[in-house]
């Protein structure tokens, strides 16, 4: 049923938000429905009952108009959306200010509409004609749910803030009423049963004045649980074995109201036998309320509304102590916040952060009990019986359902999330359960960041391990001993050598060379990925530096880079640095990345970081292509000039017709972006041959060169080109890689 205007407008204004300063969530609304539509114009507008009030708007320059010149005003009447194709020649608005001032043309706008109540539109425009179909409609509804949304938020923050004020307010009260509360006295003849209350007890239970109580009336003022306790009492007092108490119970009035009363009563006694029962009843209601809210702000957390680490030991202590059967734990850690709160600022960190913990309970529901501990960690304890499987389904469905991209504060972010598990076995306590799964969350986010693993004793050799491996390259790096290695890239049409990939390798002690796939784990620490690039810098400089004193084409070199190295800050002085002191052009270095250094939740960062040194001559080549997220979509906004094909596209595409459809897909996408494509992993002449056939732009493969030291690098680029030492080269044709 429609409301009328007087309800509509008593609604909006309970709604708080008229006259608000602007806020960046609503600003980044307009923002985003001006680029989804092209539009020049966009605004949320909150039809008053004489004004439409802009709480954003984008290209108007406004802040409220009359409501006789608004179309808002149209769909807030019709709560149906409106699209004017040509306001001149809409007889409705051809006399519109906005039509006749501003050169208005189109007009689309949804109902932004809750429980009924329609509070004004969402709405585009633009000075000239526009089509607007009902796809179109669509994503503005969608957008339009998204601000609905914030007006929830906006609300809850106000009466939040309210009930704050409110509650110290009745904490003033409460303490002014227990220096001069008034009290209700009551009595019952135990020979007769006749009860006398005052007028105050009667006012306490919400029954008339003066209304005859009987002992089976009184006990129905009680709340149900405390009906026998009472009923018991009264009984012991009529056959004289009860005495005197002072507790409190629990109420319920006739109208459903709950209360709290304290009952202090005694006995009168006539030659030894109890004659009267009397005492007073006080309503201590706000007390008791007062006390609850304290008890869960105590064990609440204030940011998500969650229980927090007090109430989280508390729960394991309980649990332990009462031998629960296979107690469940799940540590859940969110990656990346630091980076978020110290980019896009702790407001989004926060906003990141109720997101998560939003997601985390709804998907749970009723499995468990969420908690947040403190930070960027939450834990889930689980109700039933655990078992390995279905926490490991629990704990994958929760990485894949909060791994969605999520608009924050006008900033897409990608959350994600590393979770650790454990499951008690015999009577295990609680300190021991959190230590495992502490142990399990540990070993996911230094070596499986964003995936699941639960606890297992083996995961202590598995540390171990890693520490070891760490160790080994720290003395490397010491002792210089990581060094890289080259591997050729060449042109598919004719075979000559177009770059290098640098590929990083440890050298042992020994003399044998390690790839970088037997210490990988040593890549997990941020701290040693950002000295092996530095080391890479400094040694992949020198290398070229030489190679161009010799006179020797080599193209350019390609380096990998990793996410460590962007959330440093400093990764453009590093590059700069180590080029600009050997008098190199930054055009002979590639960066090679990967989809997931863009997918940190630092996107816009990184993009930013390769603009400015792709101005300075750097490439960017967009490594392992195929194997992150929603890659197609990024190539749009990624600063990126060469796609690499992932190696398991290239083995399988001759006798696999996906693979080859995908290669395909992504020669074709990169000839349309202007993108060069390198296919990696190259190991046949079929595989060569096919490639070229499709058009793609340089290979790299076995089939071409294994990485090779930087002293067989001039023997490898001279046999390529037939040139001698000293530079001379014979006078022929560049042979064609393919015939």
């Amino acid at each position: 049923m429609s409301l009328s205007e007087d309800e509509r407008l008593h609604l909006l204004h309970q709604a708080s938000i008229l006259d608000t300063p602007p806020t960046e969530e609503f600003d980044a609304i307009v923002r985003l429905a001006c680029s989804v539509f092209d539009m020049p114009m966009a605004a949320v507008s909150f039809v008053d009952g004489h004004r439409q009030w802009f709480k954003a708007e984008h290209g108007l320059f406004l802040k409220e108009t009359p409501r006789e010149h608004s179309f808002c005003s149209h769909i807030v009447q019709t709560e149906l959306p409106l699209v004017i194709e040509n306001a001149e020649k809409d007889s409705r608005f051809s006399g519109n200010t906005f039509v006749r001032e501003r050169s208005v043309r189109f007009y689309a706008g949804v109902p932004l509409s809750e429980g009924g109540t329609c509070y004004g539109s969402l709405c585009v425009l633009d000075t000239k004609n526009r089509r607007f179909g009902d796809r179109d409609i669509e994503q503005l509804r969608s957008l339009a749910s998204v601000v609905v949304g914030l007006i929830r938020e906006h609300r809850q923050q106000s009466l939040l803030r309210e009930q704050q004020r409110e509650l110290e307010l009745k904490q003033a009260r409460f303490e002014q009423t227990e220096r001069s509360a008034k009290v209700g006295g009551f009595e019952m003849d135990l020979d007769t049963g006749t009860i006398i209350w005052s007028d105050q007890i009667y006012r306490t239970v919400g029954l008339p004045v003066g209304k005859r109580m009987t002992s089976e009336e009184v006990i129905g003022c009680y709340a149900p649980e405390e009906r026998e306790s009472v009923r018991r009492r009264i009984r012991d007092v009529l056959d004289g074995s009860a005495a005197g108490i002072d507790r409190e119970y629990r109420i319920v009035t006739p109208e459903g109201q709950e209360r709290w009363v304290r009952v202090v009563s005694d006995i009168e006694r006539l030659s030894g036998k109890p004659s009267r029962l009397f005492g007073i009843v006080q309503d201590v209601s706000e007390k008791v309320l007062y006390e609850q809210r304290l008890l869960q702000a105590a064990n609440a957390d204030p940011l998500t509304g969650l229980a927090n680490r007090a109430a989280y030991n508390a729960h394991m202590e309980r649990l332990t102590a009462a031998d629960a059967p296979s107690i469940g734990l799940l540590l859940i850690d969110v990656d990346r916040l630091k980076q978020v709160n110290d980019i896009l600022g702790h407001a989004t960190g926060d906003l990141l952060l109720k997101g998560v913990a939003s997601c985390v309970d709804e998907r749970l529901g009723k499995r468990g009990k969420v908690f947040r501990l403190g930070g960027d960690e939450f834990s889930v304890i689980l109700d039933a019986p655990a078992s390995l499987r279905r926490m490991g389904s629990l704990a994958r469905h929760l990485i894949e359902y909060i791994g969605r991209p999520l608009e924050v504060g006008g900033s897409m972010i990608n959350p994600a999330i590393t979770v650790g598990g454990a499951i008690s076995e015999g009577k295990m306590d609680a300190a021991t359960l959190s230590q495992n799964a502490d142990f399990a969350l540990y070993h996911a986010k230094e070596t499986r960041r964003g995936s699941y693993v639960h606890y297992e004793p083996s995961l202590r050799s598995r540390i171990a391990r890693r520490i070891q491996i760490i160790r080994e390259v720290e003395s490397a790096l010491t002792e210089h001993r990581m060094v890289p290695h080259y591997q050729p890239i060449v042109g598919c049409a004719d075979g000559r050598v177009w770059a290098f990939e640098a590929l990083v390798r440890m050298q042992r002690s020994d003399g044998s060379i390690m790839s970088a796939a037997q210490f990988h784990e040593a890549f997990t620490d941020p701290s040693v990925a950002h000295h092996i690039t530095t080391r890479m810098l400094e040694q992949v400089a020198t290398d070229i530096r030489s190679w161009i004193d010799r006179g020797l084409e080599f193209g350019r070199v390609g380096l990998n880079i990793s996410a460590s190295d962007f959330m440093r800050g400093d990764l453009e002085t590093r590059i700069v640095a180590a080029f600009a002191s050997r008098g190199i052009p930054l055009d002979k270095l590639v960066l090679e990345v990967t989809e997931t250094v863009f997918l940190q939740g630092l996107e816009d960062a990184v993009a930013t970081i390769l603009q400015r040194l792709r101005k300075k001559g750097l490439t960017v080549a967009l490594d392992d292509f195929g194997t992150g997220y929603a890659s197609l979509t990024h190539l749009r906004s990624l600063p990126v000039d060469i796609i690499k094909i992932d190696k398991s596209f290239i083995d399988t595409m001759l006798v696999d017709e996906s693979s080859l459809a995908i290669v395909e897909l992504v020669l074709n996408l990169a000839r349309k972006l202007d993108m060069k494509v390198t296919a990696e992993g190259v190991e046949s002449h079929r595989q060569a041959m096919c490639l070229l056939e499709m058009g793609c732009t340089t290979l790299q493969g076995y089939l071409f060169g294994k990485p090779m030291g930087r002293e067989h690098v001039c023997e490898y680029l001279m046999r390529k080109t037939g040139a001698t030492e000293n530079g001379d080269r014979p006078q022929e044709e560049p042979r064609r890689l393919l015939g």
